[in-house]
């Protein structure tokens, strides 16, 4: 059996998610389907991250295991022909047999775009969070150092999230105001919690407006508890860019 790794991107615009879900359109099961057609293989597709319904992908990487002979350039041209025009396979490549996208993943890269102006975004509405008031980014910047480290997030997952335990590490967040007033929250970390990149960008934005002070940021992580965190930020303004191995 041949495994063979993919990577992927895709607008989550139309999905519900990237994990399959019976009877509802998500990236995995678009995937599946596609490699069915072409493989004529019904497969298990492991994917490196299960991003909620609407997050968008640069780099989501997946492999699966197959005994066809196909070329990987004919995977990737077969696969591309028979997905739908928001996803689109980047690269194939083909792995060692023990290599799975999901659990040999050492890091992971998102950025959360938003689109700061008192006008709603009309190009980048499905792809970036409009916040209307100013944002200040040197205050977000400073509560945004509060993340950096290995703590215990529980602040900053999702109430229904079913995980052993909520430590995690945060190697760096950047914040950065580029042009057409869009402004970027670039999280990199080992592994994160369900919804955790949304709630902390929602969290910093709350800083940015003057709604919450930088040092709050530590207050939150250490009660541990949801509630004392602010909003979740929408899904759409959330790309997965990069998984590293």
């Amino acid at each position: 059996m041949r495994n063979i790794k993919l990577l992927i991107e895709y607008e989550g615009t139309a999905y519900c998610g990237w994990q399959w879900q019976r009877g509802l359109p998500t990236v995995q099961g678009a995937l599946i389907e596609a490699i069915r057609k072409l493989i004529g293989e019904e497969v298990e597709v492991s994917g490196s991250s299960r991003t909620d319904a609407g997050v968008h992908a640069l780099g989501q990487v997946a492999n699966f295991k197959t005994a066809s002979g196909i070329s990987l350039y004919n995977i990737q041209r077969g696969l591309n022909f028979h997905l739908p025009d928001d996803i689109t396979i980047r690269q194939v490549e083909e792995v060692l047999p023990e290599f799975d996208s999901r659990h040999d993943s050492k890091g992971k890269t998102y950025i959360y775009r938003i689109v700061n102006r008192p006008q709603r975004p009309a190009m980048m509405r499905n792809i970036a969070w409009h916040v209307w008031r100013p944002l200040d980014i040197g205050l977000m910047a400073e509560a945004a150092s509060h993340f950096i480290g290995e703590k215990d997030f529980a602040s900053f997952m999702a109430a229904d999230a079913q995980v052993s335990h909520s430590m995690r590490e945060v190697t760096s967040v950047d914040i950065r105001r580029g042009d057409n007033d869009l402004v970027e929250i670039e999280v990199k970390g080992t592994a994160f919690l369900r919804h955790m990149v949304r709630i902390m960008a929602g969290t910093l934005v709350e800083v940015g407006m003057g709604r919450l002070r930088p040092e709050a940021v530590q207050h939150i992580i250490a009660a541990q508890d949801r509630r004392r965190a602010p909003m979740t930020a929408p899904p759409h303004g959330l790309t997965l860019v990069k998984v590293e191995y």
